[in-house]
């Protein structure tokens, strides 16, 4: 009977994880090669938030792919109509200005200050590990795919921005479908991955037992970084970690009402010389 609940617990986990991931351009790509036809690429791509990268780069790789010219343009409206609309400058250093919704990284080290929208990592999968004892409680582990994040911070303590769409409790770059979008910071965790191999991971799940079974689902508070965030604007925060954060890589994860979390992932690199100079200018 025990095994039984151990395995019905750690399918759980499995799934709890699982869910991490997001439809994004690897996940089109997928469905194309799996045979699903345009019309039903377009309705899922309608029916969810922008995840996509729709950078030149970005666009060439779906082409070579061989994913339609209706869908690429479907996931760039997607992404930048809206924006284009409501006269969004998702660039500006202003945090008063417009922006789409989604957390922001402030890239105050530079001459050229500007902060960059952090797009949602897909994970690349999630291994459990132990086996349920005590001394080997069962760990489900998120793994995002390479050592390093894309997304660089050249300073101790980064700023970032995070842009909520207050008139919307629905759907927003936050959001999953059929759930309750963020509406504030203090709905994310901050976490630092710990690197195996070549890849980064965080634990979102445990069982273990002792007398009794203990499920929890979630991160691990042991691997969170404690931040502050202060109101700008309406559904405007500004944010950054309580202390300076050592070289590493880390993320902002956000679990919705569905159990689906997104994660923001960013690296915070040693402080150059460079760096110190732009940040004081």
């Amino acid at each position: 009977m025990i095994r039984k609940v151990f395995a019905l617990c750690a399918c759980c986990l499995a799934w709890a994880s699982a869910t991490a991931q997001v439809f994004d351009n690897h996940a089109v790509i997928a469905l194309r090669e799996a045979g699903l036809g345009e019309a039903t690429l377009l309705t899922k791509i309608n029916s969810l938030p922008c995840a996509y990268d729709v950078s030149t780069d970005g666009l060439i790789s779906l082409k070579k792919a061989g994913v339609t010219d209706p869908v690429i343009a479907a996931m760039v409206s997607r992404c930048i109509a809206s924006s284009r609309a409501q006269g969004i400058d998702n660039g500006s250093m202003d945090p008063l200005v417009k922006h789409a919704p989604g957390i922001y990284l402030a890239q105050d080290w530079l001459p050229d200050q500007r902060v960059v929208l952090l797009r949602p990592a897909t994970g690349s999968g999630t291994r459990t590990t132990g086996n349920g004892s005590v001394l080997f409680p069962l760990k489900s582990m998120l793994t995002l795919p390479q050592p390093t994040s894309q997304n660089h911070a050249l300073s101790k303590r980064p700023t970032f921005y995070f842009y909520f769409d207050t008139a919307d409790r629905n759907v927003s770059d936050f959001g999953v479908e059929r759930s309750v979008a963020a509406q504030s910071p203090s709905e994310f965790s901050l976490v630092r991955f710990r690197i195996k191999g070549n890849a980064r991971e965080i634990e979102v799940g445990r069982l273990s037992a002792y007398f009794s079974i203990s499920l929890r689902k979630g991160v691990n508070s042991k691997d969170t970084t404690a931040f502050v965030a202060t109101e700008v604007g309406d559904g405007i925060f500004k944010v950054s970690a309580s202390d300076d954060m050592p070289p590493g890589e880390y993320a902002f994860i956000f679990s919705g009402e569905s159990g689906r979390s997104r994660v923001y992932d960013f690296s915070v690199a040693a402080e150059t010389a460079s760096s110190k100079v732009g940040a004081t200018k």
